[in-house]
């Protein structure tokens, strides 16, 4: 009941260190589905789960009191909505009802639900000092697993490339874990900058630390995404002189990165595996296929050709990893939605991206500080629009997908010395 009623309560703007109730509520939930993750690692079976059903309860509870609903992430919650609406119609038309099915629709209700709370009671630099330390304390613990998995030898070994030994920090994918780990530096250096905080040696060795937990999960997805989000700020921000200057020094750097990084030599292989692939007539040949690129071009060309059988409804929610001839995930959000959901799937889909780039669009842009961060934010929003195409599906990423949203409400956050902004911010009642 305390949830609720703090979570109900109007935003109050103040300058304060001390956050409001309901942005410290957000936080404890935020970091109990982060805790109970690192614990099921160490052995505690199904707490993830339980934590995460807790955090939908409590944020739906302090809802349905409250009634509120912002504008900024109103767009984002009906294209969620829908897509709730599409998975149920496909788990209908299917038959289909199993754990997958039911674990897609909670987490699609959580992040509306998340979404909205940060929307509506993230407002002040308050609650970006409370941001800020749950951000912290995300990097140290996740660049002390990450050094510990390794050391004891218990870290991720994948099929078929058992030389390499990969920290998973506190999930259970090392890809995961660096994309939140990315999200997490990035959101650090956000709030610097709404904070107009001057580099500190504290903050370089956080952000070393960071980059030492990511070197250990032996991402590439990650680098290209902490690259990028970075690349796009700078070349954006810098002359037109400038940036031809900076496209001709990457691309000289990939260049020579792919020449000299053992970590690319696997790739040498796509020119002979593209020469004796046909997408037309796509067919998995182990003599062709030795690299992750070439695997997701053969795993989208069937996935495709099996999603258009069932092109309205698709296959049903939750079960690309089931129906699939791989029986894994299509590593594609776009082909997934359409494979799981069909047509009516794919659309809900297209409502939420644009959901998300109306999120984008209104954060505060009146300060070079807001300018900057807005486009540090946009940067990782094209990253990770990028990673969900190419790389990995990212839907039933639960903590990515928290920490994303808990970047887009702490960039809303007017800088330091703007503050008047953050009233036009509060959250539109639904019902008197």
């Amino acid at each position: 009941m305390a949830v609720a009623t703090a979570l109900s309560k109007p935003v109050c703007q103040r300058q304060a260190h001390a956050p409001d109730t309901p942005v410290r509520i957000i936080l404890a939930l935020l970091a109990l589905r982060w805790l109970a993750g690192i614990a099921e690692n160490f052995g505690i079976p199904a707490i993830s789960e339980v934590s995460a059903i807790f955090m939908t309860g409590c944020l739906l509870f302090g809802f349905l009191q409250g009634m509120r609903l912002s504008v900024r992430s109103k767009m984002l919650v009906v294209g969620l909505l829908a897509w709730m609406f599409a998975a149920i119609l496909s788990v209908a038309a299917n038959g289909v009802g199993d754990v997958d099915s039911m674990a897609l629709l909670a987490l699609l209700a959580l992040y509306a639900l998340f979404a909205n709370a940060t929307a509506c009671y993230i407002s002040d630099l308050s609650a970006l000092y409370a941001i800020q330390r749950f951000l912290r304390a995300f990097v140290l613990v996740g660049a002390a697993l990450s050094i510990f998995q390794i050391a004891a030898g218990t870290g991720f070994v994948e099929a078929g490339d058992i030389d390499i030994l990969r920290a998973f920090g506190s999930d259970v994918h090392p890809v995961s874990f660096a994309i939140q780990m990315v999200a997490a530096i990035v959101g650090l250096e956000i709030i610097r900058i709404k904070r107009r905080a001057p580099l500190s040696g504290s903050y370089l060795v956080l952000f070393g630390f960071g980059l030492l937990a990511l070197y250990l999960t032996y991402a590439r997805t990650a680098w290209v995404m902490l690259a990028l989000s970075a690349g796009i700020t700078v070349f954006l921000r810098t002359s037109p002189t400038r940036r031809i200057l900076m496209v001709a020094a990457v691309a000289l750097a990939g260049i020579a990165l792919t020449q000299m990084s053992g970590r690319f030599s696997d790739l040498s292989s796509l020119p002979f595996f593209l020469q004796n692939f046909s997408v037309s007539d796509a067919v998995f040949d182990y003599r062709y296929v030795d690299n992750s690129v070439s695997w997701r071009i053969v795993n989208w060309s069937l996935g495709f050709q099996q999603a258009i059988e069932q092109p309205w409804l698709g296959f049903g929610a939750g079960q690309s990893a089931t129906s699939s001839h791989f029986q894994l995930e299509m590593h594609n959000m776009f082909l997934e939605t359409f494979f799981e959901g069909g047509i009516v799937g794919f659309l809900a889909f297209l409502i939420v991206l644009a959901g998300i780039l109306r999120m984008h669009r209104s954060l505060p842009n009146a300060t070079p500080a807001d300018q900057h961060a807005r486009l540090l934010a946009g940067g990782y929003g094209i990253s990770l629009l990028l990673a969900v195409t190419f790389s990995t599906s990212f839907v039933d990423q639960l903590m990515s997908v928290l920490l994303y949203l808990l970047i887009l409400g702490a960039t809303g956050v007017p800088a330091a010395g703007n503050q008047p902004l953050a009233a036009s911010r509060r959250p539109a009642m639904l019902l008197a």
